[in-house]
């Protein structure tokens, strides 16, 4: 026990010198995802066909609207007439409820293979910026928040990722940074 307390003291005053201290720097994911060049075009690529699918959608459901209209204000139309056009108009209804629950589910996961994509190249991006820059440790910067308290100051590293991601991108993809 005796020279378990030198010993402990020793190596206390050794990792507390700044000759140990941690590089560390954090990168928010999501800014990086949302400000590169290939998550706009993402973004764009989605949302463009979500407004073809949405304006699809309205063109049916006006069609529904004129139907149902029809067989409130015609009364001219037996009631076996009138029976056929409800379960034909309950049907459609059906129908586009599912469609437009399928392509919501489509462009869910079609949201979710993009981003994975950008998300796996970014992080061979960030590992070398970390290597070059010679940062032990790298935290999303969202979940460095959950960190109360940190000794060592972080790098956001965040803008040089977006920007060595978009340079990445427009070279053709070849990563040799290393």
């Amino acid at each position: 026990m005796k020279h378990f307390l030198p010993l402990l003291l020793t190596a206390f005053i050794y990792l507390s010198s700044p000759v140990f201290a941690l590089e560390i720097g954090v990168v928010d994911l999501n800014e990086a995802l949302n400000q590169s060049e290939a998550g706009i075009r993402s973004k764009n690529i989605l949302e463009r066909r979500g407004r073809r699918k949405q304006q699809e959608f309205k063109l049916e459901e006006s069609e529904l609207r004129k139907l149902a209209d029809d067989l409130r204000n015609n009364p001219l139309l037996t009631a076996k007439a009138k029976a056929s056009k409800e379960q034909e108009l309950i049907a459609r209804q059906q129908q586009l409820r599912e469609q437009v629950r399928k392509v919501e589910q489509e462009m869910r996961l079609e949201e979710r293979r993009l981003t994975e994509v950008i998300f796996q190249e970014l992080k061979t991006v960030i590992r070398s910026i970390s290597i070059k820059e010679k940062l032990d440790l790298v935290l999303e910067k969202n979940a460095a928040q959950i960190i109360l308290y940190m000794k060592e100051d972080t790098t956001d590293m965040t803008q040089k990722v977006i920007d060595a991601y978009n340079s990445l991108k427009q070279s053709g993809g070849g990563w040799c940074w290393i």
